[in-house]
């Protein structure tokens, strides 16, 4: 996490799924100089989001024998976005159920709750201030990267905290479209991936789909979600950025398959 990455783990199949996220989280945020009240809230939700992978195991994958879970796994992930004053702690638990249509995606403080999950939900609703929601996206382990949805909140950490004061690796502007290219092709896009670098090295263009292009003018990346609405980031943020992407070609997915 603090190089820019995202702390994985895979979520148990049974009850000890909401202990074991709240193990993950304080594991995950330990070192960051996080305020003990938030760190309980960032628990509390944890185990809110793992507690509903229960409902949502139908498309789990198994070994020949049935003992051992080859993909579609439930996971726990959380990574740092934003810089100094705008810092947070982003936290999601996926699973491989869709779990709503593509029209009734969940906005932050949105989310329908009672396809995902019920009461558990308004608790983390409540604790993070509105700052949550879901999305379409991939898994990150198991043998396939299967699709599924990924439900979030955010902390905003402290200004005096330590975690504000990281300062994650300066990438060049072509080292970070390798490492998107990278992170993409890890999920599952990198079938039909097309890259094109202009040799002034102003410009790279990922060609993910006919549908989903990402343009990387100097150090931001920009793209056009499937609402229509364009995106545009700067490139320190590369994890919540190949999430976005990925949930812009999920959305698509959806919405017509045959156009991914």
């Amino acid at each position: 996490m603090r190089a820019g990455g995202c702390f994985v783990r895979p979520l148990p199949l049974d009850r000890t799924c909401s202990a074991a996220a709240r193990r993950f989280f304080r594991e995950a945020v330990a070192g960051l100089g996080l305020p003990g009240d938030m760190v309980h809230d960032g628990v509390t939700m944890a185990s809110e989001l793992a507690a509903n992978t229960l409902h949502a195991q139908a498309n789990v994958e198994y070994s020949g024998n049935k003992q051992r879970a080859v993909s579609g796994i439930p996971e726990f992930w959380l990574y740092l976005r934003g810089c100094g004053t705008r810092s947070e702690v982003v936290c999601k638990v996926f699973d491989s159920e869709p779990g709503w249509a593509v029209d009734a995606q969940a906005q932050p403080g949105k989310a329908p709750l009672e396809q995902v999950g019920g009461r558990g939900l308004q608790v983390v609703a409540a604790l993070s201030a509105g700052q949550w929601g879901g999305h379409p996206s991939r898994g990150r382990l198991g043998a396939w990267k299967v699709p599924g949805k990924a439900v979030w909140f955010a902390l905003r950490i402290p200004p005096g905290a330590e975690a504000a004061r990281y300062g994650r690796p300066e990438l060049g502007p072509e080292q970070a479209v390798d490492e998107l290219e990278a992170m993409l092709t890890e999920r599952g896009l990198g079938g039909r991936m097309v890259r094109v670098d202009e040799p002034t090295g102003d410009l790279s263009v990922l060609s993910i789909s006919r549908h989903l292009t990402v343009w990387r003018h100097g150090k931001t990346l920009s793209w056009r979600a499937h609402a229509g609405d364009y995106q545009q980031m700067y490139v320190a943020d590369l994890v919540d950025i190949a999430e976005q992407i990925i949930c812009a070609h999920e959305e698509a997915a959806l919405a017509d398959p045959v156009i991914v």
